[in-house]
């Protein structure tokens, strides 16, 4: 499995996307930091493009990765390796060579701009954004993987990742807004609650903006999250729940892979 995973991780690098992805987190928190020169600033602004920009290449990049490696699975296939360490290792290798182009193309600049900073540092705060994005990607290449292994058509496929990515950035927020407005004569701290769970985007923008003092940020389920919980709660509970929004894909998408015909 570390073989394979060695050479899936070393093959993403050979793709020019890759490097894209790299450097438009570079040049961006570059120009950031040159203008702001305030990490909270900085954070506030790559929060609201880390949601948007991460599940969509998660998914789009995951989906067609797998798809384009059909060939090698059926050749690894016919060898004496198990289906789950050939479904892991790839998985593993599309996650963590995103997640090191997404944590490089922020923290290079950060380290640059570090002497240049007037406001507090922040180590906290940026280490917040890092760990939130980096879960993003693990928890979107886990639902790339689980549609490419669902679906044979690559047009369904790239379909549902589509609609997966426009659900929790686009459709998720107006439900919430239809039903607070729709059932605004009923308490709905608690159900609102629960459903922040539903989307894993909102959990991550929760874990991030609960370091900001900044309300506007927050939302609607940002401000129920921090009025049950304190800080601190609030961290650990959008922290565990981004963990099992990363494990139930991809042990649903393991189950389904270990029965597909190929």
């Amino acid at each position: 499995m570390l073989k394979l995973l060695k050479y899936e991780f070393y093959n993403m690098y050979r793709n020019k996307w890759i490097i894209f992805y790299l450097l438009f987190f570079l040049i961006l928190t570059s120009a950031l930091f040159y203008f702001a020169k305030a990490p909270v600033k900085v954070v506030s602004t790559l929060l609201q493009l880390v949601i948007l920009v991460i599940p969509l290449i998660s998914l789009i990049l995951g989906t067609i990765f797998l798809y384009d490696s059909r060939n090698f699975i059926e050749l690894l296939l016919s060898q004496p390796v198990s289906r789950k360490k050939i479904y892991l290792s790839k998985y593993l290798g599309t996650s963590i060579s995103l997640s090191v182009s997404f944590l490089l193309g922020i923290w290079l600049p950060y380290l640059f701009f570090l002497k240049q900073i007037e406001a507090p540092p922040e180590y906290f705060l940026y280490t917040a954004l890092s760990v939130s994005g980096t879960f993003l990607t693990f928890i979107f290449v886990a639902f790339a993987f689980l549609v490419a292994t669902f679906f044979e058509d690559r047009v369904k496929g790239f379909g549902a990742s589509i609609l997966i990515w426009l659900y929790v950035t686009l459709i998720y927020d107006g439900i919430i807004l239809f039903i607070i407005i729709f059932f605004r004569e009923y308490p709905l701290e608690k159900p609102v609650l629960i459903m922040s769970i539903l989307n894993p985007v909102d959990i991550a923008r929760i874990f991030v903006i609960l370091q900001l003092d900044i309300a506007a940020l927050l939302g609607y389920t940002g401000v129920l999250f921090k009025k049950f919980f304190s800080t601190g709660i609030g961290m650990v509970s959008s922290f565990l729940t981004m963990i099992l929004w990363t494990l139930i894909p991809l042990f649903i998408g393991l189950i389904k892979f270990n029965k597909k015909d190929f």
